[in-house]
């Protein structure tokens, strides 16, 4: 008898096996086929370093689960592993982006109300086509801009860097301390043992939010003395271009294009609320009221 058991139990436990992981797969596959693409599926991304404050985050910590579980999953866990954007995943009226690791298993992360429908990646997320983009500048000059937050630019030395200097990058770093931009840093020459860091910009921004630095000369020659001083000084005047506009107090948060038999005229916003917003009125490119 005890032969037969023997057997038995032989000849059933591969079959138990088998059973297990069949049922196992066909639910991550049901799982998998409720993905749906989105305009990153295909990216590789990079699950970034961030600084101890945001690591302790509830936000961050009990965005990520397993794609088949609810279950929060801590973010030191998922911290510098790679995988790839599958799409997103909708459960009950939520909207989650699905990330799959390099080692197959696929995680989604519940987006926040400025994520959804595709508005934004998590900021935590490093698409490392971005990285390479910022990785091209290696060896490039750029002119400062933004100086004064640490979510923009880091200074680990006892040197000042002001507005307009012109710096060279020497490298990058993935790393996140917060704000909604890409968790991509370019690394500035300081000629001092410690480093300087500035957020890496991307494409040139026009609406909403601010260039960290300029990748051309912002004050060139030809605009003459006077303006070049009053930019400086963040101030702006009539007859002064766009660019000049821009350079001086930064990009406005809304334009508007109007034309009409007499003039081709642009309005741009400054502010967000009623009481603080700004208004500028260029006409032919040239600031005719504000």
């Amino acid at each position: 008898m005890e032969i037969i058991k023997k057997i038995q139990l032989i000849i059933l436990f591969p079959l138990f096996v088998i059973s297990f992981f069949s049922c196992s797969l066909i639910n991550q596959n049901k799982f998998a086929d409720l993905i749906i693409k989105n305009k990153w599926t295909g990216e590789n991304v990079f699950f970034s370093d961030v600084s101890s404050e945001i690591l302790k985050q509830k936000y961050l910590n009990s965005g990520w689960s397993k794609l088949n579980k609810d279950k929060s999953i801590p973010y030191f866990k998922l911290k510098k592993n790679k995988g790839v954007i599958l799409g997103n995943y909708y459960k009950d009226h939520i909207e989650y982006l699905v990330v799959q690791l390099d080692n197959g298993k696929k995680y989604k992360w519940k987006k926040n109300h400025w994520q959804v429908n595709d508005k934004a990646m998590p900021s935590h997320l490093c698409r490392l086509t971005v990285l390479d983009d910022a990785k091209k500048m290696i060896g490039e000059f750029i002119w400062l801009n933004t100086v004064s937050t640490d979510t923009v630019f880091i200074n680990n030395t006892d040197l000042r860097f002001n507005r307009f200097k012109k710096v060279k990058i020497i490298d990058t770093k993935v790393y996140q301390n917060g704000g909604r931009d890409w968790p991509v840093w370019l690394e500035i020459k300081s000629y001092n043992e410690n480093s300087v860091f500035i957020r890496y910009n991307g494409n040139k921004k026009t609406e909403g939010r601010q260039n960290n630095y300029f990748v051309n000369n912002p004050l060139p020659k030809i605009w003459g003395k006077d303006i070049i001083k009053k930019i400086i000084s963040g101030k702006i005047e009539n007859g002064m271009n766009e660019d000049q506009v821009r350079i001086s107090i930064g990009n406005p948060n809304v334009i508007n294009n109007t034309s009409s038999r007499h003039s081709v005229s642009t309005q741009w916003i400054y502010g967000n609320t009623i009481g603080e917003k700004k208004y500028l009125l260029f006409e032919y490119g040239k600031l005719v009221t504000m």
